[in-house]
């Protein structure tokens, strides 16, 4: 067999190959953004929890300071009683006065948290409702890139056996050359010849359409160990066998 029926069949069974990694690879995509999806809900939930915290904390301290107060409004109402002057009686309950507003500018602060950490509770358990049906799509996910490993792990290393062999017979510079193109081309690294106007003689790449001169045709068509590319998308050129045909029939 010449290089480029070689590389044809390297070229079949390498496209075999990638047809089922890429459905390995679209459950595992899949996977990923499930599990990032699920990772934003965890970090919006820690957020939410945090503020939570710092609410409660700061209705924890605003109870201390209405206790403080109240102790001291106490101590001052006792203070009152004995009071022994108009002027010292004053004093005594102008301070009273003073704590009490600020007992109650403290109840409408607490009030006030009270009501955002009822809030956050209420997007927390929204959030976790979230959570739990992401985690069953995510686990979901999980389970169909396990099957699909599963149902392609003997094809696959069959094919990737196939593969090994047909690339052995191959010299390394030539397919150097099929290796990196078929990356660059998720596999198509090959591209048919095309009768553009076989009267005129002209001919294109079957992937891009690139038009070629009839020498470049005639080269592909005489065969050899040398590799003909496409010029604009560096596709290794061959002649399908309905080409030759028509063309050697023109002849």
């Amino acid at each position: 067999m010449s290089l480029i029926e070689n590389l044809l069949a390297l070229y079949k069974v390498d496209r075999e190959v990638r047809e089922l990694r890429s459905s390995v690879e679209s459950a595992e995509i899949y996977l990923n953004v499930q599990q990032k999806q699920l990772d934003q809900i965890d970090v919006e939930l820690s957020e939410v929890e945090t503020r939570r915290k710092q609410h409660q904390a700061h209705i924890a301290n605003l109870e201390a300071e209405t206790g403080s107060i109240d102790d001291r409004i106490e101590h001052l109402r006792a203070d009152l009683v004995k009071a022994n002057t108009d002027r010292e009686y004053s004093a005594l309950l102008a301070e009273i006065n003073t704590h009490k507003e600020q007992r109650s500018a403290m109840d409408d602060e607490e009030l006030s948290e009270m009501e955002s950490v009822e809030d956050l509770e209420a997007k927390a358990t929204e959030i976790r409702e979230r959570h739990e049906e992401r985690v069953k799509i995510r686990d979901g996910a999980d389970t169909e890139l396990a099957n699909r490993r599963e149902e392609i792990a003997d094809q696959l290393a069959t094919l990737e056996q196939d593969r090994a062999a047909a690339a052995a017979i191959i010299p390394p510079s030539p397919l150097s050359i099929f290796d990196e193109v078929a990356n660059d081309y998720e596999g198509e690294s090959m591209a048919a010849i095309e009768i553009v106007d076989r009267k005129r003689k002209e001919y294109a790449c079957g992937c891009c359409s690139l038009m070629f001169p009839i020498e470049l045709f005639n080269a592909v068509l005489a065969g050899g160990e040398e590799l003909t590319r496409c010029g604009a998308c560096d596709r290794i050129l061959y002649i399908d066998q309905a080409t030759r045909e028509a063309v050697t029939a023109g002849k």
